[in-house]
């Protein structure tokens, strides 16, 4: 029969506890004793109320614990505990069986030495997945989805507490896959074990590094920016892995979701994106090593603004089983914006200024360098550069208009007449003296070219050049437009007095009375000229060395002129969006993942609406609505979502209701969990995480990583040392001082004190 043992654990040494204990006693009797007023009994009453409560901490100071204890000789817990999840059913244990088939002839050969440890211990035979579960028998079948080893490991801990452990014999293929909420980490729990006492012996199976296994090649990434802009050249890497595939040809392609004619809540067909050469859609990787993994770079650039599934997927290659993992998918959003720009200029420093635009995630650059002097006539330009809605912006540098062709200039009129914009910087031969008074761009410039300019090559003409240092100044018209306010409208025009000047430039004069003139020298020369006429919009620049103000630290003004230059130019300066918005975070997760919705309102400034009443949803595979409650933020609310164990699309809506149920249409989105099974998608074993599970409980325990062929020497060396015996066991514990009861008899006696005080007029 177990006995039972009073354990103190003081806070303080007894002595120091001792001593508080009589100073708060003698003051409770001295001063009751020297009360006035008061019966003898009603004195004594008090008194004793007030010592019952000192007795109560008391009671909390020395935390008594009430201990039942097992004599040596009662029998102690070990546990055999066996992996059934499907990773389990992979067949690369001795002689092509499965490791779960292993796992089972390891148990058996060493049936001797178990049924030995039963006759001297309580020996209990469970298997888990998720979860525990006890069995009398093992048995091949492994149907687990998941392997919480963390989570097993924990339940082991809350199970101690009941019915204290002595050895755990874990037998597993070592890798964790699980989802929320058991996806605890292994090495925590497995460190409790350890200062608990419990010993933990991991026994690896399967092999770690199999050349038996399946062929197998599978997607494991796609990166890629959430947020892209029409017609911009959008980058993806993906992560290719593959096992058991030396020496193939792997074909890794894009695809994209077609929504044709589908609502809002629908999901598309997902189809190749065909190659061009402004999509590399397509990579043929040729693998050297039967194992290994690569980031293929691939891109796309998307025609329509929406929202879109892409997908990367690896062709099967021959004897590959598991197939579900040679695809992943994300979600893009597509928004309207995006801009291609054509650049045609020789090489110069200026190209920098231009091309760095490409930074911006809303638009893209495609430069063709020109060749100047003896070399100009090596380089031809292609007539697709001028396709109708290949480009929304042109740029013509120093480029003579002999070198840009007679029919690629006429196609370029059609472009700037259909709606894209024309910009022609300054140079040595740009304007009249580059050709173009006499070009089909004649009646388009809106700057004064003679027929008759000439300029010789990389040689200074004062009738078209300035040699002086050039102060930009905005004028009064330069201050209210878009391309030239670079501040605020008070501050503007010191903002580009701030500026470093600029060394020469070349001589333009704006046409007409109905051209603006956005920016000049100090003595009057035009330097920035702009016209707007129907569809068409044009800018002429006199200068080409914005490259200094970078330079000289003023690269926030540079970036913003030209962004706002581009901008303008292609028609894009007033896309605003709608007033309901809402982003998911991340855009796919796999099974039991969680993601963040945030969601807000905003005004025409793009302030936050604080008092919108919104309502966030999100719609399951199975279409089950699941409402998400936000909490406030900054810009909004934000929220959580986890019922997620289903893969499939699942679409999010946010509206508003109330007052504000006018404000404008639903901002809707949606997020993926994609189709994975998290025990075959790659099962290797993982004999790294069982050697730190045994670190981690043999910091205060003999726990160590033991092999399946050495167990039943191990279990032999066990029998031996009988570790189980440690003299008088604690069977369980009962504290006396942590917990409600104590809490409610020291309120008990306060309130019982305080109420006779005030009978006595003490209070």
């Amino acid at each position: 029969m177990p006995e039972i043992r009073l354990q103190l654990d003081p806070i303080w040494s007894l002595p120091s506890i001792v001593i508080v204990i009589l100073l708060a006693v003698a003051t409770v009797w001295l001063g009751y004793r020297m009360s006035v007023g008061l019966s003898a009994g009603r004195r004594h009453l008090l008194a004793g109320v007030r010592l019952l409560t000192v007795v109560v901490l008391l009671v909390g100071m020395v935390r008594p614990q009430l201990q039942w204890i097992s004599p040596d000789g009662e029998k102690a817990q070990v546990w055999i505990v066996a992996d059934q999840s499907r990773s389990m059913s992979v067949n690369d244990g001795p002689g092509g069986i499965s490791r779960r088939e292993a796992l089972i002839n390891t148990l058996d050969s060493v049936k001797g030495q178990l049924d030995s440890l039963s006759d001297e211990v309580t020996l209990t035979r469970m298997d888990f997945a998720g979860n525990l579960q006890s069995v009398e028998e093992y048995t091949p079948e492994s149907p687990g989805t998941q392997t919480a080893i963390g989570a097993v490991l924990e339940d082991a801990v809350k199970r101690h507490a009941q019915s204290p452990l002595a050895s755990i014999f874990f037998l597993s293929d070592g890798a964790q896959r699980s989802v929320p909420p058991r996806d605890q980490d292994p090495r925590l729990a497995a460190r409790e074990l350890g200062e608990l006492g419990v010993s933990v012996y991991p026994i690896p199976m399967g092999q770690a590094a199999s050349t038996s296994a399946a062929a197998d090649v599978a997607i494991e990434e796609i990166q890629v920016d959430p947020v892209v802009f029409v017609k911009k050249r959008v980058p993806v890497r993906v992560g290719l892995r593959w096992d058991g595939a030396g020496g193939q040809r792997l074909r890794v392609r894009l695809l994209m979701e077609n929504r044709s004619g589908l609502k809002a809540q629908e999901s598309g067909e997902m189809v190749p994106i065909p190659p061009s050469e402004y999509s590399n859609s397509e990579v043929i990787f040729e693998t050297r090593f039967a194992s290994g993994s690569e980031v293929i770079e691939l891109s796309l650039t998307p025609e329509l603004a929406g929202e879109y599934k892409i997908a990367a997927t690896v062709e099967p290659i021959a004897s590959e089983v598991q197939t579900r993992n040679n695809t992943r998918q994300t979600l893009i959003t597509v928004r309207k914006g995006g801009l291609r720009v054509a650049y045609f200029d020789i090489f110069r420093t200026e190209i920098k200024s231009i091309r760095q635009l490409n930074a911006s995630e809303k638009v893209q650059i495609d430069f063709q360098l020109m060749r100047s002097g003896q070399f100009a006539g090596e380089v031809k330009v292609d007539r697709k550069w001028f396709e109708p809605g290949r480009y929304d912006v042109y740029i013509i540098g120093d480029v003579p208009a002999a070198q840009m062709g007679e029919e690629n200039l006429r196609l370029l009129a059609e472009r700037v007449r259909d709606g894209a914009g024309l910009m022609m910087m300054g140079g040595y031969h740009t304007y009249g003296a580059g050709g173009y008074a006499r070009s089909p761009l004649q009646n388009m410039i809106p700057v004064l070219m003679r027929d008759g300019e000439t300029q010789p090559a990389d040689v200074f003409n004062e009738q078209t050049q300035i040699r002086d240092d050039i102060q930009l100044i905005p004028t009064a018209a330069g201050n209210r437009h878009y391309v030239t306010r670079i501040d605020s409208v008070a501050n503007n025009e010191q903002a580009w007095k701030d500026l470093p000047p600029l060394q020469g430039a070349t001589r333009i004069q704006a046409k007409s009375d109905f051209v603006e003139v956005l920016a000049t020298s100090v003595t009057g020369e035009h330097l920035i000229v702009a016209a707007e006429t129907g569809r068409s919009r044009v800018m002429c620049l006199a200068f080409d060395q914005t490259y200094l103000w970078s330079q000289a630290g003023f690269e926030q003004a540079h970036r913003r002129f030209w962004r706002q230059a581009v901008l303008w130019l292609a028609h894009k300066e007033l896309d605003t969006d709608q007033p309901i918005w809402v982003n998911v975070t991340p855009k796919a997760v796999d099974p039991g993942g969680r993601v963040t919705l945030e969601y807000g309102a905003r005004d025409e400034k793009g302030q936050p609406i604080t008092t919108a009443e919104l309502t966030a949803k999100v719609v399951n595979t199975k279409g089950e609505e699941r409402f998400v409650t936000g909490l406030p933020s900054d810009q909004g609310m934000v929220g959580y979502f986890d019922e997620t164990l289903e893969p499939g699309d699942y679409f999010v809506e946010v509206a508003t209701s109330g007052a504000n149920a006018t404000l404008g249409f639903p901002a809707t989105t949606r997020f993926l969990v994609h189709d994975r099974d998290l025990e075959l998608d790659h099962p290797v074993v993982d004999r790294a995480l069982m050697e730190e599970i045994a670190t981690q409980a043999g910091l205060t325990t003999d726990s160590q990583v033991v092999s399946s062929e050495g167990l039943k020497e191990f279990l032999q060396d066990y029998l031996e040392r009988k570790p189980w015996k440690k003299g008088n066991e604690i069977a369980s514990r009962l504290n006396l001082w942590d917990g409600w009861p104590i809490l409610l008899i020291f309120a008990g006696l306060m309130t019982l004190e305080w109420i006779l005080r005030k009978k006595s007029g003490l209070v």
